[in-house]
C-alpha cells in the first residue's frame, strides 16, 4: 500500500496555512512596533484564503475528515474576526489613543492565541491522519510480505504436487498403453474367434433354415411334400387335374392298434403311392393325417379320362395290398375325390368330391362342372353357420309329440322329445335339414347334450313321461355317455324317462349296445327299440336286449290301411311283444282309419300327426 498524494498535500497545505497565519501575525506586530506602513489586507490574507479553500475542498470528499473539516470551518470564521480585530488595531494606532491601542492589542493577542490553537489543532489532525496512514501502510506491507511468503510456499507445494501428479499420470499412461496393446491383441484374437463363430453360426442358421423348411413343407411321418407345399405349388404351377385320396376307416384302425402302428401304416401307404406314380407324370403330396393328393401338371399330355383311370387303378391295387407289421396283418381301402377344373379352386372341388364319395360309400367321385356338388357344400357351410349360431344362443330346442295310450285309458300320455333348431331369423328348422351336417362337422354330440338337458328339465318341471333318441354315434362318444350318466345320477325322475335306440338295423358292435342298455336300466330308465320291422335283424335284438317298448316302423304303419302284408307284420310284432311282455307303439298314425286298425291289432300306444304334431310342450300341458 502507498501514501495517497492528496494526503501529502493535505499535510503540506495545513502546515503552510499555520505558517502563513503566524507569519501574518508577526508581520503585523513588526509593522506596528516599527511604525511601518501596514500592508494591505487583501495581500495579507490572499495566501491564507487560498490554502483554506484547498483544504476545505479536500476534506469535504473524505469520510474520515469530519473533525478536521469542523476545525477548518472554525478557522474560517475566526479569520473574519481576525480581520476585524486587525482593522480595529490599525484604527487605534492611527488615532494614537493609548487606551484604544492597549485594548486593541489585548484583543489582537487574544484572537491570535486562539488562531494559533486552531491552526495547531488542524496540524495535529492532519499529522494524525498521516500517521494512521503510515501505520496502515506498514501493517499492509507486513501482511503483504507474509502473504507473499505464504504464496511462494504454496506455489512450491503446488508445483511439487503437480510434478507428483505428472509422474503418476505418466505412470498410468504407460500402464494404459500396455493395456491398450494387450487389448488390441485380444481384440484381434476375438475378431478371429468372432469370424469363426459367425461362420459356424451362418452354417447353423442355414442348417436350421433347411430343417425349418423341411418341417414347413414336408410331412413329418412320410417325408412327402405336405399341404403347405401343395398350396404353394398350386400358385406356382398350372395343375391340370387333382385327386385327394383318403384311407377309409383309418381312425378306427389307429384307435385299435395305436399311433405307432398307424404311422407305419401311413408310411406303407406313402411308399405304395410313390411306387404307383413313379412312371407317371404325377406329383404326390401327404396333405393330412390319412389324406394324400396326386396332381398332374398342365403341360403333360394326358386327358381327364386317363387321369381318372389311373386313379381308379391305384385305388384298386391299393385294396389288394397287405399291410403287415409287428404281427398285425390288415387290408386298407381308399376313397378319392377328383377335380379336373384346372383353376385355383381345384383343391376345394377335389375335397368336395371326396366327401361325396364318402357319403355315397363309393370308391371315387369326380367334381361335376355343373357345380351341383359345389352348391351342396355351400349349403352345407350355411347350415353349419346356423348350427353354430343355435349352439351359441341356446336355440337348440325340443318339440314334443304325444304318444297316446289307445288300449288302456288309465295310462298317461307320453311325449317324445324331437330336436329343432331356431336360426337367427327365428325360423324353426327340422332335424332332417341339419343333423347330417352336424355329424359331418362333429357337432352332433353338442346337440345331443342340449336334447338330453331339454328333456330332463321338461320331465322335472311338468312331472310327465318323456323319451328322446340315442344313436350309435352317441353310444360310441365317451363324453356324451359321461354327460348322460352324470345327469341321470342326480335326477329324481328317471322312472319317467324312456331312451329310444336308433339305427337298430346297423348294430354292429352289439356289446356296446347291450352294455348301454344295462347301464340305463340300472338308473331306472326304460328302453324302446325304434324303427322295429324295417329289417329282420332287429327281431333278434328284441329277444336279447332288455327293452320295454317296441316302436313299429313308419313304413309298416303308413300303409297298414292299404296293405294286408303290413297288417300281418304288425300283428306278428304285437304278438311277439306280448309274449316278451313288451308294450308296442305305432308311429306315423296319420288318419282315423289307421288309428282304428292299429287299435284293433292290439297296439298299446299310437303316435302321429292325427293325434298331435311336434309342438312346444306348454301347448299340450295347458290344453
Amino acid at each position: 500500500m502507498q501514501l495517497d498524494r492528496n494526503q501529502i498535500k493535505l499535510n503540506h497545505y495545513t502546515n503552510q496555512l499555520n505558517f502563513d497565519i503566524k507569519n501574518t501575525q508577526v508581520t503585523l506586530l513588526q509593522e506596528l512596533l516599527l511604525h511601518h506602513q501596514i500592508t494591505d489586507e487583501t495581500d495579507t490574507f490572499q495566501n491564507i484564503d487560498k490554502y483554506i479553500n484547498k483544504l476545505e475542498k479536500y476534506a469535504t470528499n473524505q469520510d474520515t475528515f469530519k473533525e478536521y473539516l469542523k476545525v477548518l470551518h472554525k478557522i474560517k470564521r475566526r479569520l473574519i474576526s481576525y480581520r476585524l480585530v486587525r482593522k480595529s488595531l490599525i484604527e487605534a494606532i492611527d488615532s494614537k489613543d493609548a487606551i484604544d491601542i492597549q485594548d486593541a492589542i489585548i484583543g489582537f493577542n487574544s484572537i491570535s492565541l486562539k488562531f494559533a490553537e486552531d491552526t495547531q489543532r488542524l496540524t495535529d489532525l492532519a499529522n494524525a491522519e498521516l500517521y494512521q496512514k503510515l501505520i496502515t501502510i506498514q501493517t499492509t506491507n507486513k501482511d503483504s510480505s507474509n502473504l507473499l511468503l505464504f504464496s511462494f510456499s504454496l506455489a512450491v507445494l503446488l508445483l511439487g504436487i503437480a510434478f507428483y501428479k505428472f509422474h503418476i499420470l505418466q505412470t498410468n499412461l504407460q500402464t494404459q498403453l500396455r493395456r491398450a496393446k494387450k487389448a488390441e491383441s485380444e481384440l484381434k484374437d476375438s475378431e478371429i474367434k468372432l469370424l469363426s463363430y459367425n461362420q459356424d453360426l451362418e452354417r447353423e442358421v442355414n442348417e436350421k433354415s433347411k430343417e425349418l423348411l423341411q418341417k414347413i413343407y414336408t410331412h413329418p411321418i412320410t417325408a412327402l411334400a405336405n399341404r403347405n407345399k401343395l398350396l404353394e405349388d398350386i400358385s406356382e404351377y398350372n395343375f391340370s387335374y387333382m385327386a385327394i385320396l383318403n384311407i377309409d376307416k383309418f381312425q378306427s384302425f389307429n384307435d385299435v392298434y395305436g399311433e405307432d402302428v398307424g404311422n407305419e401304416a401311413l408310411k406303407f401307404s406313402a411308399k405304395f403311392l410313390q411306387k404307383s406314380i413313379q412312371k407317371l407324370p404325377f406329383m404326390l403330396y401327404h396333405i393330412g393325417g390319412d389324406e394324400f393328393a396326386i396332381v398332374s401338371l398342365h403341360n403333360i399330355s394326358i386327358d381327364a379320362q386317363k387321369f381318372v383311370t389311373h386313379i381308379e387303378q391305384i385305388l384298386t391295387s391299393y385294396a389288394d395290398e397287405i399291410f403287415f407289421h409287428a404281427g398285425i396283418k390288415s387290408h386298407f381301402k381308399m376313397s378319392a375325390g377328383i377335380s379336373c377344373t384346372k383353376d385355383e379352386r381345384m383343391l376345394a372341388y377335389a375335397d368336395m368330391a371326396l366327401k361325396e364319395a364318402k357319403q355315397k360309400n363309393i370308391m371315387f367321385s369326380v367334381f361335376n362342372e355343373d357345380k351341383n356338388l359345389e352348391k351342396f357344400h355351400k349349403d352345407d357351410m350355411q347350415c353349419r353357420i346356423k348350427i353354430d349360431y343355435a349352439l351359441e344362443h341356446s336355440s337348440i330346442l325340443s318339440y314334443f309329440q304325444p304318444i297316446v295310450p289307445i288300449q288302456d285309458s288309465t295310462k298317461s300320455t307320453k311325449y317324445e322329445s324331437l330336436v329343432r333348431l331356431r336360426d337367427e331369423k327365428g325360423e324353426i328348422i327340422t332335424p332332417f335339414r341339419f343333423l347330417d351336417v352336424a355329424k359331418r362337422h362333429k357337432l352332433y354330440h353338442k346337440i345331443s347334450y342340449r336334447v338330453i338337458n331339454n328333456t330332463l328339465e321338461t320331465i322335472k318341471k311338468y312331472n310327465i313321461a318323456c323319451s328322446f333318441n340315442i344313436s350309435l354315434a352317441d353310444m360310441d362318444h365317451e363324453a356324451t355317455m359321461r354327460y348322460l350318466e352324470n345327469s341321470l345320477g342326480s335326477f329324481a325322475y328317471n322312472h319317467l324317462l324312456t331312451i329310444e335306440l336308433l339305427e337298430t338295423e346297423d348294430f354292429q358292435n352289439y356289446d356296446l349296445v347291450l352294455n348301454f342298455c344295462t347301464k340305463m336300466k340300472h338308473y331306472g330308465v326304460k328302453i324302446a327299440l325304434d324303427d322295429f320291422g324295417s329289417g329282420y335283424s332287429n327281431f333278434s335284438h328284441a329277444l336279447k336286449l332288455p327293452i320295454d317298448f317296441i316302436k313299429i316302423d313308419a313304413s309298416l304303419i303308413s300303409t297298414i290301411d292299404k296293405d294286408e302284408h303290413s297288417q300281418l307284420m304288425v300283428e306278428t310284432i304285437v304278438n311277439l311283444a306280448k309274449r316278451l311282455n313288451v308294450e308296442t307303439i305305432a308311429e306315423f298314425v296319420s288318419s282315423e282309419k289307421i288309428l282304428d286298425i292299429v287299435k284293433k291289432l292290439g297296439v298299446d300306444y299310437a303316435q302321429g300327426y292325427y293325434l298331435g304334431k311336434p309342438l312346444q310342450i306348454e301347448k299340450y300341458i295347458k290344453s
